[in-house]
C-alpha cells in the first residue's frame, strides 16, 4: 500500500503555476493521499473550489474535504435565493478503500496582528483497506511559530493515544436504522 502526503499550496508550484493536473499526476499511483492547503474561494487561485477539481482528478478514490477555515466572501441572490460564496481552506483525504469514519480536528492556534493566521486542522481518516481499517491524518501545522507547532503536536499525539477512548466520529451507533 503507497501512501502519500503532499502540502500541494493553493495548487500552485514552484514555478508560479497553478496546476492541479500535474500534482495529480505526481499521486497517481498513491493508495491513500493527504493533501494539505487546499482552497475554495481563494482569491491567490482566482477562487478555484479545489475540492472539486482535485475529486475530478481522482475519480476511483473515496474523497473528503475538511476545512480548518471557513469565511464569507461575498453573495449574490439567484433566481430569488441567496447564493454564498465562501473562502474554505483545508485537508482532504483521498482513498482507493472506503472512509468508514472522518474528523476535522482544529489545532490550537494564538492570534495574531501582525500577519496571517489561518485556523489549522487535522483531518482524521478510517479507512478499510485490504489489511483491516487503517486510521490516517492530514494534518497542517504551523509554519511561523515554533511553540505553536508544537502545541500542534502536542495536541495530535493526545487525540493519537486517546482514540481508543474517544472513538471515531461517532460511537455506539449498533441501533442506527
Amino acid at each position: 500500500m503507497k501512501i502519500a502526503s503532499y502540502n500541494i499550496q493553493f495548487g500552485v508550484g514552484v514555478d508560479g503555476r497553478y496546476d492541479l493536473k500535474r500534482i495529480a499526476a505526481s499521486l497517481d499511483d498513491a493508495d491513500i493521499i493527504a493533501l494539505q492547503e487546499v482552497t475554495r474561494g481563494f482569491p491567490g487561485n482566482d477562487g478555484r473550489d479545489m475540492v472539486a477539481e482535485i475529486e475530478a482528478q481522482f475519480p476511483d478514490h473515496f474523497a473528503a474535504f475538511g476545512a480548518a477555515a471557513d469565511m464569507h466572501r461575498d453573495f449574490s441572490r439567484q433566481g430569488g435565493r441567496i447564493v454564498e460564496r465562501r473562502l474554505q481552506f483545508g485537508n482532504m483525504l483521498l482513498s482507493r478503500y472506503p472512509l468508514l469514519s472522518l474528523r476535522n480536528l482544529p489545532l490550537p492556534r494564538s492570534r495574531t496582528l501582525d500577519r496571517l493566521n489561518y485556523q489549522r486542522s487535522a483531518l482524521e481518516g478510517v479507512v478499510e483497506t485490504p489489511v483491516g481499517a487503517v486510521r490516517v491524518y492530514s494534518a497542517h501545522l504551523d509554519h511561523m511559530s515554533v511553540d505553536e507547532r508544537l502545541a500542534q503536536i502536542g495536541f495530535l499525539r493526545q487525540r493519537l493515544a486517546g482514540f481508543t477512548l474517544e472513538g471515531a466520529a461517532m460511537t455506539g451507533g449498533r441501533n442506527m436504522a
